[in-house]
Parts: structure tokens; sequence; C-alpha cells
């Protein structure tokens, strides 16, 4: 009996320690399955950054080309089976625009703001021309205008500016809203300004790479564009 109950002992330990070691390794897996998007992912135009850990997960990217395209942050979730992400990414930064004598024009002088490892905004200048003639001389900066990219429809109330813009049928860009103040002498005005549309992220079987919908905006009729990323 004794012989009998040291063995009957003995393969008792031995499956509940097999069982531990088995749902420790279940474990790991299951945590490695969990976080699968956390990771560094590439397509030709854009590096993208996501981080996913038990408290959810959120995404920045960086353009290869910051002259071409702008950095940019992701809001999103994933869908129940994990293998989707989708939500809204958006892009922000600031200007400060400068009238021309005449106030037929203006410089641009604008930022884009830093996403992922970037440590200072992107810088760009450019030049728009007003379209037509100036419609209220007691707020000259309301009107219509075009640079080489976009074009701009401004509305001036006092000291205060706000304004859209669409990029330009062969710029691929999005467009946008922004709002701010004109200075005291009327020959400039700061501003902030955002852009926004939709992502839709989905992972391949293998989890090296992922097809990508972008909508340009977040209307319904936006237009779209796919991509793919890989690890």
């Amino acid at each position: 009996m004794k012989i009998i109950s040291k063995i009957g002992l003995f393969l008792v330990l031995s499956i509940l320690i097999t069982g531990i070691v088995s749902a420790e390794n279940t474990t790991d897996i299951k945590t490695a399955s969990e976080y699968a998007w956390n990771g560094t992912w590439s397509s030709p135009q854009y590096t993208l950054y996501i981080s996913q850990d038990e408290s959810g997960i959120s995404g920045a990217y960086v353009p290869m080309d910051l002259l071409e395209y702008d950095s940019g942050y992701l809001e999103g979730t994933l869908s129940s089976d994990g293998k989707t992400y989708s939500g809204i990414w958006i892009e922000s930064g600031k200007s400060t625009n400068t009238f021309s004598n005449d106030r037929m024009s203006f410089t641009i002088n604008g930022s884009t703001d830093p996403q992922g490892p970037m440590t200072e905004p992107a810088q760009y200048t450019s030049n728009a021309t007003r379209i037509g003639e100036i419609v209220d001389p007691a707020n000259p900066w309301t009107g219509n205008y075009v640079s080489e990219w976009k074009s701009y429809n401004l509305t001036q109330d006092g000291f205060v500016l706000t304004g859209t813009n669409e990029p330009l049928p062969d710029n691929n860009d999005n467009p946008g809203v922004m709002n701010g103040t004109v200075s005291e002498d009327g020959m400039s005005y700061t501003v902030t300004w955002i852009e926004k549309g939709g992502y839709t992220f989905v992972m391949a079987d293998d989890g090296n790479s992922m097809n990508v919908t972008i909508t340009k905006s977040l209307e319904p009729d936006a237009i779209a564009e796919e991509m793919t990323f890989t690890r």
C-alpha cells in the first residue's frame, strides 16, 4: 500500500507540474498573440508605430518625405477577433501667414506636429494668391486663395479667423480646417490646423503584413486609398 501510495503521489505531482508549465506556456503564447499589432511597420510612403499592451492600442505615423506628406496619429479600436484595427487618423499643426503689402497674397510659414520618434515639428513654406478682389475691406483676410498645393476659404471677423482648405486635384493631400487670430495690425494671422480621415487595418494570417484602407476625410463619399504595411 505504501509503495502504491508513493507511486500515486508521484503521478499526481507530475501531472500538476506539467499542468503548471503548460499553463505558463499557454499564457506566454496568448500574450504574444494578444499584442500582435505591437511594433514598427513600413510602407513605401510611411513608417507606422503601433503600441499595444494591456491598456489598449494606439498608433502614430511618420512619412518618408516630410515635405510631401504629414505625420499623424491614430485613434481606434480592435475588432473582437483582434485582426482588424480601425478608427480615425489625425494630422495637426500650426501656421503663421503674412499678407503682402497689397493684401492680394500671403506667405505661409507652417509646421506639422511631431509624432512617433520625431522630436521637432516639420516645417514648410508656401505662398497663396487671392482669387478675385477684396470683398470686405474691414476684414481683408476674408476670401478665397490658392497656393501650389491647396485652395483656401478664409473668414475674418475682427481678430478671429476661421477657414477650410482643399487639396488641388493633382495634389495627394487632405482637406482640413483652421482656427486662429489676426494680429493687431491685421497683416498676419496665426492658426492651428487639423485634418482627419478614416482607416482600417486588416492583419494577414501570418501577422507580418497588413492591408490598409485610408479615407482622405470623414465624409461618406471621401476618396479611399489602399496600401500595404509590413514589419
